[in-house]
């Protein structure tokens, strides 16, 4: 029986399984907001455009904020039910691994964030690997025939440790069991799931690696050849079935058990690298967050190899000037933006300093001010000017952010990546899960680079869920999706809310400036809406940014998207009302559990 009669038949059934008793945005859609959501007048974002409209959802009794509603009403489901937040971020993660399986799955990483309500935090990494016997020579290849040094396929997988990460953290910070978390997520594999515009652009983008096997194709392509209507109903069986074998038999079942045998066949058969030996030693391994400072308030980041290096020190060089600088509309404010951004960039790709240590030395404040001291207003600066390296741009993309705070005030922030969107465009026949593309995310040709394929090395990665404290109180939770624009992105969240004293809506749908890349050159982004003013980007080009991406409205999904998806929740310190904010630009959802205080706002 395949998927889409199957999910015809458990629909008939099932109707009314997954009605959720949890509070979402009013007139939110899948195909994205229409003029019915208008932000409240004389809000400042009330004249810009629709596409960056968020819609706010408040409570006191708990917060989910992801990608996917499906994935957003598991957790909300979960904190209805006595969880405690990292028990919601657990289930919300396993849900987005069926409902958005651009950027989650089995065969992935996640990066994890705990700040417990008695000030407790710990940072669980789940960072992919590289295999015990990679082929260096066969990398090599294929890096040389793929797009911009990119490949995929089977030779592109490194070993996966986000269910590592997952059941560490709830088996230890949580209340729930792993089977009782992953509940939903079953749910979701078999009666279904709808994409968002977002999803299904990527759809459209990557359609060529989802032809490499024909029961991907199936799944995500219409006869074939093009995206399902946005309508159409996701059935994922084979994923179902795994997530049952491991709700069962628990994830040893993944790495040492019957799921681990058909991986290493799998991989025989088709050139991968992986073997049950690389799956049998994968372990959750727990380091201590990265602290930093901005503007008097605390800043809790993942550390290597994790990007909260390159977080602190871009705040750190924003610090160097005046807040009143960033307070008001400006060419110099855009400047600076991206500047610091591009600096932050460069220093943490360039340094052949242990990464480890590299976080030390680049998050110290004496550094970044030596550094913002290069940042002149008349031009850009030259790339000899910042560093006499080239970057080496080697971190793991095609990310998304899951942010959740419970009703005792613990929280957690996680965010999860495939390598690409689909990853490696491959799945093993019958599990139903998309594998990672990180093997890409390593150096193969120098063996002194840091980024060297070496056996057992993680990526590193500029993914960095985060907490910010006001006065020693939780104040922002957040973390982005958007590769190497991950940190500018929450960079532009945090100083709106710090500088310029905005509101958590208002700093999310902030029109953003910063610096980048997507498969091409490093360059300056921007969205023209609000004050950059097409005068303003021009006379950026004219000091020096050149061939900047710029994002006119309105815009595609698939160009909207490449601005990040700082999925954020901000805790009112006077009230302490819970306010949850999905990104408009990957529409993102914020969802509340059912009960008394709870309700939405705009």
């Amino acid at each position: 029986m395949n998927d889409k009669l199957r999910c015809a038949i458990l629909l008939t059934v099932a109707v009314g399984v997954l009605v959720p008793s949890v509070v979402v945005g009013q007139g939110r859609h899948r195909s994205g907001r229409t003029r019915a959501d208008s932000p409240l007048e004389g809000s400042s974002y009330a004249e810009s455009p629709y596409q960056l409209w968020p819609i706010e959802v408040a409570s006191r009794d708990g917060m989910v904020v992801s990608g996917s509603e499906e994935a957003s009403r598991a957790g909300a489901l979960i904190l209805e039910a006595g969880g405690n937040a990292v028990d919601a971020a657990v289930a919300t993660a396993l849900a987005l691994g069926v409902s958005e399986p651009t950027t989650s799955g089995l065969g992935g990483e996640t990066l994890i964030l705990i700040y417990l309500r008695d000030g407790r935090t710990v940072a669980i990494d789940g960072s992919c690997y590289v295999p015990f016997e990679p082929r260096v020579d066969e990398l090599q290849k294929e890096k040389s025939r793929g797009r911009a040094g990119s490949f995929h396929g089977y030779k592109s997988i490194a070993v996966p440790g986000s269910l590592a990460a997952l059941a560490h953290a709830v088996e230890k910070y949580g209340t729930k069991t792993l089977a009782q978390v992953l509940a939903p997520a079953i749910d979701i594999a078999d009666f279904g799931y709808r994409m968002n515009l977002s999803e299904l652009g990527n759809v459209e983008n990557y359609g060529g690696k989802l032809r490499l096997q024909n029961h991907v194709a199936e799944i995500f392509l219409k006869d074939f050849s093009e995206p399902w209507p946005v309508d159409h109903l996701y059935c994922a069986s084979d994923l179902a079935n795994s997530l049952r074998q491991i709700s069962d038999l628990g994830a040893a079942e993944f790495y040492r058990g019957r799921i681990a045998d058909v991986i290493e066949a799998d991989m025989v058969r088709n050139g991968g690298f992986i073997r049950k030996a690389d799956l049998v030693h994968v372990r959750a391994v727990e380091r201590r967050p990265q602290r930093g400072s901005y503007r008097g308030f605390d800043v809790i980041c993942f550390p290597y190899p994790g990007g909260g290096g390159m977080l602190l020190e871009m705040l750190n060089i924003l610090e160097s000037f005046p807040s009143e600088f960033l307070q008001r509309d400006s060419l110099d404010r855009l400047h600076l933006l991206i500047e610091a951004a591009r600096i932050a960039n460069t220093d943490n790709a360039t340094s052949h300093v242990p990464p480890v240590l590299l976080d030390q030395h680049l998050t110290d404040k004496r550094w970044a001010a030596e550094r913002a001291k290069l940042i002149r207003f008349d031009r850009a600066l030259l790339a000899g000017e910042i560093s006499g390296e080239a970057p080496d741009p080697y971190l793991a993309i095609g990310t998304t952010q899951v942010s959740v705070v419970d009703r005792w005030g613990n929280i957690a922030a996680l965010t999860q990546t495939l390598g690409s969107s689909f990853g490696s465009g491959v799945a093993t026949p019958g599990l139903g899960f998309m594998w990672n593309s990180n093997l890409n995310a390593f150096d193969v040709s120098n063996p002194q680079s840091p980024y060297y394929l070496m056996p057992s090395r993680a990526a590193k990665t500029s993914m960095t869920p985060t907490v910010v404290l006001k006065d020693g109180r939780p104040l922002l939770v957040l973390g982005s999706a958007g590769s190497d624009r991950v940190v500018p992105a929450m960079v532009s969240v945090i100083s709106g809310i710090a500088d310029r004293g905005l509101g958590a809506c208002e700093a999310v749908a902030a029109p953003r400036a910063m610096w980048g890349s997507n498969y091409g050159p490093m360059r300056g982004w921007v969205e023209l809406a609000g004050e950059i003013t097409p005068e303003r980007e021009a006379a950026l080009e004219k000091q020096g940014f050149e061939g900047m991406f710029q994002l006119k409205f309105p815009a595609r999904w698939t160009d909207l998207m490449l601005f990040g998806g700082t999925n954020s929740i901000f805790i009112d310190p006077e009230t302490d009302m819970l306010v949850g904010v999905g990104d408009p630009r990957r529409l993102g959802v914020a969802m509340a559990p059912r009960a008394s205080g709870a309700g939405v706002t705009r």
